[in-house]
């Protein structure tokens, strides 16, 4: 009986959907070259036979050699064969930041190199559009209180209108939430000047504002940065969205807000998208493997580390994050599902080497 595994670039934090994500890094990083042969000797020790792993699907192959060594049991074909032992590994690419160390450390990134978008479709290229918008938002919307005590806002005219651009996303400020209503309950302008259009603040949210500690200064124009947060914008979407990232969409969209706003917008946004897909991932296996199945199933999510912009580094990174373990195609205890800790320390505590 041999087995398989399915790669996937999709991610998700906590085992349970609802939770907020939670993903630690810092400690954690396994390089592939350790990664697989440990999973694939705790898959042997739970009484699966001769379990093959194969690469993410969107792994180059001239990271192969850099990733493993040649082993019959480590290449397999991504797709499910009926009665064969399985494993399922879902995973997303996340791009390495220096304060969460390395296995060895790793060197200084690269300076001015940027990834095209284009390339490849991973969660970190399709939040970076909305990321762009919203920082750009940060940067030009002003506010300020005159000498008379009056609070203003100050913002491009393009931030007011709720349809989207030609080319997809829309930032649209929520104007009934920070400006003064007039008398007919209307957002009205105090000044108009092509682009910029000024409102007066709402008492409310001034005194958000002042809640958060906002450096007010009487007569200077200040930008709104991190205080413009998700409960103050939406994006307005096309009608139609590029079908290669529907996956994403799906998952992503609903909580865009959350994922711009957070101080690690692609982390967040990973986690999301990984907890969907193994809340997901696990229903399918609870629905389609029935009592009579013999076969062993293994569902494991984690990161996949990118460190394509720092030099001298050719092999990948993981980080293991929850996993699920179906014997004999039977639902097990609650202990068959592992959170990251527990993960973490059952793929430690298994043989760099692959066992014969």
């Amino acid at each position: 009986m041999s087995s398989y595994l399915s790669a996937k670039n999709s991610l998700s934090p906590s085992i349970h959907a609802g939770r907020k994500p939670s993903c630690n890094i810092k400690g954690r990083i396994i390089p592939y070259m350790e990664f697989l042969p440990r999973l694939k000797n705790y898959c042997l020790s739970l009484g699966f036979k001769k379990p093959i792993v194969i690469l993410p699907e969107l792994m180059e192959a001239s990271d192969t050699n850099s990733v493993v060594n040649p082993d019959p049991f480590l290449v397999g074909k991504n797709r499910a064969l009926p009665g064969n032992d399985s494993i399922i590994i879902l995973s997303a690419k996340v791009p390495y930041e220096t304060s969460w160390g390395g296995y060895s450390g790793l060197p200084r990134p690269l300076i001015h190199e940027r990834a095209d978008h284009r390339a490849e479709a991973t969660v970190s290229n399709f939040i970076a559009p909305y990321l762009l918008e919203y920082q750009f938002a940060q940067k030009h919307i002003y506010l300020s209180c005159n000498e008379e005590g009056q609070y203003l806002v100050t913002l491009p005219s393009e931030f007011i209108k709720s349809e989207a651009r030609s080319d997809g996303r829309k930032l649209k400020i929520h104007l009934d939430k920070i400006a003064e209503s007039d008398e007919n309950g209307l957002n009205t302008p105090l000044r108009v000047s092509k682009p910029l259009v000024s409102y007066q603040l709402s008492p409310h949210f001034v005194q958000l504002l002042r809640d958060s500690n906002f450096p007010w200064q009487k007569g200077r124009i200040q930008r709104i940065g991190k205080f413009l947060t998700k409960d103050f914008f939406e994006f307005v979407e096309p009608k139609q969205l590029d079908g290669r990232n529907s996956a994403f969409a799906e998952t992503l969209l609903p909580a865009m807000n959350c994922i711009v706003t957070n101080a690690n917008p692609q982390l967040r946004a990973a986690l999301i998208h990984l907890q969907s897909e193994f809340s997901r991932t696990v229903d399918d296996v609870l629905s389609t493997h029935g009592q009579k199945d013999t076969e062993n199933l293994l569902c494991i999510a984690g990161l996949d580390i990118d460190v394509a912009a720092f030099k001298g580094r050719g092999q990948r990174y993981f980080v293991p994050w929850a996993s699920y373990w179906q014997h004999g195609g039977t639902q097990q205890e609650d202990k068959d599902q592992l959170e990251q800790d527990d993960l973490f320390v059952a793929l430690m505590a298994q043989e760099k080497q692959c066992l014969v």
